[in-house]
Formats: structure tokens, C-alpha cells, sequence
């Protein structure tokens, strides 16, 4: 019995820590049911102490496996942008406007997966997914401060014509594309500052 409450200790840990990552609401939901079917079906397998190893790594292998069923996509990405940020940049700039500097909260990490997230709601395999992100990172605009709302929604179009004129999902891609170009600037001009500001503070140390 005090391998098996020691295993619900640690199996719930790691359930709440996965939670705290961007997931999908599907994710959310089956890992919840099965989680809790694994840990009292394991109850009857009498494991004894063999329970503090077994309930964890169980726990992980179902999170990997729910995972794979209910990856993290475009509203999910869409969810965590508004959650974390909230700015709708897009909206707020006129085609000739710059971008200017702009204060983004959070990481660039945190935006790079946002951006992936909407990638891989466009491209309908791994292949596009991977042209798609090397296509929208191949330029940074760097600073983007200085560039128009015009040119970076005319990068962004271009990555993804770029792909669509590759591929036999041509079409798809280019709507999915046009119905996300909103979520997709704000994300890339969101990476872009966030670079812009972390370089223009390693180029003030070394003049420093």
C-alpha cells in the first residue's frame, strides 16, 4: 500500500507537470480519463513497491502515446499566443506602418512552437512542415523595427507560395496559409522583436 500511495505521488506530479505545457483540450481530456483508469487498474495488479517505478513510467508512456493522438495544432497555438501575448499586431499596423520596437512578453521559444503549431495545422506532411519553417525563417528582417507591415506579410506569403508551387496540396496550403496570415505575423513579428531586442542587448555589453 505505501508503494502504491508513493506511486500516485509521483504520477500525479508528473500528470500536472505535463498540464502545464501547451497542449491540445483533446490531449487534456484523454490523458485525464486514462490516467486515472491506469492508476486504478494498476491498484489489482498487487505491485507492492514496484509501484513507485511502475505508476511514473506508466504515466509518461501514456502522456507520450495521448501525445501523438492529440498533437499540439493551430488552436492550440492560437490559445497559448492570446494567453501569453494577446497583442494583435497585425490589426493594430497599416500596410506602409513600420513594425517598430515593440515590448514582447515571454521567450522566443514560446513563440517558435506558436509558430510551428500553426505550421502544422497548414502542411499536410512532415516534409511541407519542415519546407514551411525553413522557408518563414530564411530571412529575420533583422532589425525589424525598421520594416513595413507590407514587407513581412509579403515574406510570410511568399514562404508559403514557395511550398504550395512544390507540392500536390498547392491549393490547401495556399488557403490554410491566407486564413491564418494574421496569427501567423503576429507570432513571426513576435520571434523577430524579441531577437532584435536580445541582440541590440549583447551589441550594448560589448560597446560596454
Amino acid at each position: 500500500m505505501v508503494g502504491y500511495i508513493i506511486g500516485i505521488v509521483l504520477g500525479v506530479i508528473i500528470f500536472l507537470l505535463q498540464n502545464f505545457k501547451p497542449t491540445s483540450v483533446g490531449f487534456r481530456i484523454a490523458f485525464l480519463i486514462l490516467t486515472i483508469a491506469f492508476i486504478w487498474g494498476i491498484s489489482y495488479a498487487q505491485l507492492g513497491y514496484w509501484n513507485i517505478l511502475v505508476i511514473p513510467v506508466g504515466v509518461m508512456v501514456l502522456c507520450f502515446f495521448v501525445a501523438l493522438c492529440f498533437p499540439y495544432g493551430g488552436d492550440s497555438a492560437k490559445s497559448e499566443y492570446m494567453y501569453i501575448n494577446g497583442q494583435n499586431y497585425y490589426m493594430e499596423l497599416q500596410n506602409e506602418d513600420l513594425i517598430g520596437r515593440i515590448e514582447v512578453p515571454g521567450v522566443k521559444q514560446t513563440y517558435d512552437r506558436i509558430l510551428n503549431g500553426i505550421l502544422f495545422e497548414i502542411a499536410s506532411s512532415d516534409d511541407e512542415f519542415k519546407s514551411l519553417g525553413k522557408a518563414l525563417y530564411s530571412k529575420n528582417f533583422y532589425p525589424i523595427s525598421i520594416h513595413t507591415k507590407e514587407e513581412i506579410v509579403q515574406h510570410i506569403r511568399w514562404a508559403f507560395e514557395m511550398v504550395a508551387n512544390s507540392s500536390s496540396n498547392g491549393y490547401s496550403i495556399r488557403s490554410k496559409a491566407e486564413d491564418n496570415i494574421e496569427s501567423i505575423f503576429n507570432a513571426y513579428v513576435s520571434v523577430m522583436s524579441i531577437h532584435e531586442e536580445a541582440t541590440r542587448n549583447i551589441e550594448q555589453l560589448k560597446r560596454n
